[in-house]
């Protein structure tokens, strides 16, 4: 789509930051997904990833940062992504992946909380579902109500 994107990663103590800026489809996944892929060896301790410069993702994008996010709960390591624009949010919200990412607002911000919780611990840095699977009128039947 576009040859201007950019992924530039770097690591200080421990916490590598993935920047990424430009338009995302699927010709540019590979880019991200090398940006995001845990490195060898076991140093890290955490990775924030500042969206503040996407200015355009598809749903490659988003499979993307979900594949990273799972290889990095698999490993223990956190993911925590930053900076997102309203269109990333949105998107985010709308096929319900807000639950599957710690987010924070700054990339301080998500560099402190990764540096609050220990690696060993992937689960805190998960947003727990709220749903059950269950319907409203299926949880109200078990307890003897009407629906």
């Amino acid at each position: 789509m576009n040859d201007e994107v950019e992924v530039t990663v770097a690591t200080v103590d421990g916490i590598r930051t993935v920047r990424v800026a430009g338009e995302f489809d699927t010709d540019e996944a590979d880019v991200l997904a090398r940006g995001l892929a845990l490195p060898s060896g076991g140093s890290l301790v955490g990775t924030v990833v500042d969206l503040g410069g996407v200015d355009f993702a598809d749903s490659s994008f988003l499979h993307t940062l979900f594949t990273a996010q799972q290889r990095h709960e698999q490993a223990a390591i956190p993911l925590v992504l930053v900076g997102l624009t309203p269109f990333l949010q949105r998107m985010l919200e709308l096929t319900d992946l807000t639950r599957a990412f710690a987010i924070a607002p700054t990339l301080a911000a998500g560099t402190d909380l990764i540096r609050a919780h220990p690696p060993a611990s992937p689960a805190v840095y998960r947003v727990q579902p709220a749903c059950t699977g269950k319907r409203e009128g299926d949880r109200m039947k078990e307890k003897g109500g009407q629906v």
